[in-house]
């Protein structure tokens, strides 16, 4: 299980390497490395049957929810100023 884990966190590693021009493709493989994380976190502490293991990571997921929400609603009003969610675009936007 372990290693399932740290395999899908390098797919996202690579999705967002490899995805740098589509924000939801990058958004996406940044939740899945969250849960990746989370999925670590709770193998490591279910055994030794720690608690504050597994709050951590209720919290990671509370974070990776928020986080989510705010980025997709941060992209629907992009979308609808410049009609395209493409990086490129935004980062036309620094300045």
């Amino acid at each position: 299980m372990r290693v399932m884990s740290i395999i899908i966190f390098c797919i996202s590693l690579l999705g967002i390497i490899i995805n740098r021009s589509n924000t939801l493709l990058v958004l996406v493989c940044f939740e899945l490395m969250l849960l990746s994380i989370i999925l670590i976190i709770s193998i490591y502490t279910i055994k030794p049957n720690l608690i504050l293991g597994q709050v951590v990571a209720l919290y990671i997921a509370t974070i990776a929810a928020v986080e989510s929400a705010i980025g997709l609603s941060i992209l629907i009003g992009f979308y609808k100023l410049r009609g395209s969610i493409s990086l490129r675009i935004i980062n036309m936007l620094k300045g």
